[in-house]
């Protein structure tokens, strides 16, 4: 790799590091300033806007890494094999979001900073509906259906979990959360078998 990319690499994740840092730091997003994002990063101004438009585009860098990420968690090339592993996506995900607990539950728990868990979102249901309407011969519509329930639910779990307000071990909420979506798209996987 040649010294170029090497230093734009560092550069770049010097600067997720330091937006990760500041994240936890500031509840509001728009509290993030490029004057401390630059100093964290021990960078200056000027490299930063090499490397990004503003803020804004920085943060985008994690929607599109976040999304990347869930979705080889998911495996779509084996969705189907996956899907029929109860709990083998969920202790995936376990997984990714204990490497950085404390900025997923910002992601996921901060009102100022739930426009990228949004995002996100958006992102693994468009790149999981395809892999659903391939793998069980659905509708466009019947695809995002599926792929929106899964996604929502998986996050919507993580949220209630990081939050406390179920008050259930990992084990308990994997059971629920299995369950659910098991037999919330039962139907339109196999709409011709019984429950």
């Amino acid at each position: 790799m040649p010294a170029t990319d090497l230093r734009v690499q560092r550069t770049q994740t010097a600067l997720k590091e330091a937006f990760r840092t500041l994240a936890l730091k500031y509840p509001r997003y728009r509290d993030i300033t490029v004057k401390e994002l630059t100093s964290v990063a021990n960078i200056n101004r000027k490299t930063f806007y090499l490397h990004f438009d503003s803020i804004d585009d920085l943060a985008g860098t994690f929607v599109q890494e976040g999304a990347d990420k869930i979705l080889a968690l998911i495996d779509p090339q084996d969705f189907k094999k996956n899907i029929s592993q109860p709990g083998l996506i969920f202790d995936r995900l376990v997984t990714y979001f204990r490497q950085s607990e404390a900025f997923h539950r910002v992601i996921l728990l901060n009102d100022d900073y739930s426009f990228l868990s949004r995002k996100i979102h958006a992102a693994v249901v468009a790149g999981l509906t395809t892999t659903i309407q391939t793998n069980y011969h659905l509708s466009a519509i019947d695809a995002k259906v599926c792929s929106s329930f899964l996604i929502h639910n998986n996050l919507t779990f993580f949220r209630l979990y990081f939050n406390g307000d179920l008050g259930l071990s990992l084990a308990e909420l994997k059971q629920r959360l299995v369950s659910l979506n098991t037999y919330g798209i039962h139907q339109f996987f196999y709409p011709n078998q019984s429950l």
